[in-house]
């Protein structure tokens, strides 16, 4: 038989990092991205890492930054127009990324958040069996709807994650519920549980000190809903404890609505809304050891299947997470080791466990420890890559299933 390969050959060819093709949906630094960006620094320990991501959308308020060069992952920006349409930009950016994905080659490709632009990730697939990953924080076509975006938009997003679903090798999903979701839909398919994380060295080294009675959140604020039980809570609780303060770090189309409740509630004296903030160090002039950060997240579907990234950060500074206990908050804390959980739409509830744990300095000091150390060690994104990489290499077959790898992370075909 001719002999196609010289040993030197096949022994060059597994020196060489496979690579790696992740695709975006929102623009390289968005909030969007978050996920991608903090994954990919982490796998590049392993994998040749490309990124091909959009350079202007409303993430970033169309303004392009060609001058983005990540040291661990090449960045592609595919050629758009200077334009707010995305309709318009859509067709470029199409061609232009099906060129770009070609070229590169990838041994495997990570699609991220399936929309119009990240669906030319399955091409690899039907041109050369690339495998493909599908990587799930969330189902954005029910974010879309509780966003109350155009219905032709939610119905072009929700196609292209069933598409994707369909077509991909495997999947990864950010949370049980929507774990269990997509294995329903496609049994027998490997799935990954890989929830978000938080990356502890961009926090400041967090100063313990005696508890001070405060009380923040931040994040997004585009329903009222995420802020209103918080809120409704303060007036009980300056009560019961006058020096409390809240703070609100961050804005949103929900912004003035939560201003104005905080004045009809008459509370506006104790409560601080100092807006978007630059980064995580910015956050964290508002932060100090042991406060108290709220995630009391109403119950709805998108919540339950989403992975809140705003308990790691908390956990990550040092603070107090109190969460709903709904979807996967809940295991996030270590059912009340690392943080208070509460069942969710309780103002009442929420006002009492705030009031409790204001004037609980010990349990405070004991619980934001232990949230610090499991950000540090089980929740950074440097655990998360860790999974995820065995769980591609099994993928590709570059490394025999281990005997643990039937845990509940990975879900293997029937």
């Amino acid at each position: 038989m001719t002999q196609l390969y010289s040993s030197d050959s096949r022994q060059e060819e597994a020196r060489r990092p496979r690579r790696l093709l992740i695709l975006s949906s929102g623009s390289y630094n968005s909030t969007l991205s978050i996920r991608l960006r903090d994954l990919a620094r982490h796998l590049a320990d392993t994998w040749d890492v490309t990124i091909i991501a959009p350079s202007a959308d409303k993430y970033n308020d169309f303004k392009p930054d060609h001058s983005l060069n990540p040291p661990f992952a090449r960045l592609v920006q595919p050629w758009q127009l200077r334009t707010r349409s995305p309709m318009v930009n859509l067709i470029p950016y199409l061609f232009s990324s099906l060129a770009q994905i070609i070229r590169i080659r990838a041994d495997i490709v990570i699609i991220t958040k399936p929309t119009p632009i990240t669906l030319p990730g399955l091409l690899p697939k039907l041109l050369s069996r690339t495998p493909v990953v599908l990587d799930l924080d969330d189902l954005g076509s029910e974010v879309m709807k509780v966003e109350g975006q155009s219905r032709l938009a939610c119905r072009l997003v929700a196609w292209c994650e069933r598409l994707c679903m369909r077509y991909s090798d495997a999947l990864v999903a950010a949370s049980t519920l929507l774990r269990d979701h997509v294995s329903k839909l496609h049994p027998g398919r490997p799935v990954l549980l890989l929830p978000n994380g938080v990356e502890p060295g961009q926090y400041q080294v967090v100063a313990e000190r005696r508890p001070r009675r405060a009380v923040y959140f931040f994040g997004a604020i585009n329903r009222l809903d995420l802020v209103a039980d918080l809120l409704r809570a303060m007036p009980e609780v300056l009560r019961q404890v006058p020096d409390a303060r809240l703070t609100v770090v961050g804005g949103g189309s929900a912004l003035d609505h939560a201003k104005q409740l905080s004045r009809q509630l008459g509370i506006e004296a104790a409560v601080a809304f100092p807006g978007w903030q630059a980064n995580m160090l910015a956050v964290q002039n508002y932060t100090q050891f042991a406060d108290i950060g709220v995630c009391y997240q109403p119950d709805t579907l998108t919540n339950r299947m989403a992975s809140n990234m705003k308990v790691f950060q908390y956990m990550a500074m040092g603070t107090v997470p109190l969460v709903s206990d709904i979807g996967d908050l809940r295991s996030y804390v270590e059912a009340g080791q690392a943080g208070q959980v509460l069942a969710p739409g309780d103002a009442g509830a929420l006002a009492r466990a705030l009031i409790e744990l204001l004037l609980d300095e010990e349990r405070r000091v004991r619980l934001a420890t232990e949230a610090r150390r499991l950000a540090c060690s089980d929740h950074s994104w440097k655990s998360r890559a860790d999974m995820l990489t065995r769980f591609l290499k099994e993928l590709t077959n570059e490394m025999q299933p281990s005997a643990g790898a039937g845990t509940d992370l990975f879900v293997r075909p029937a």
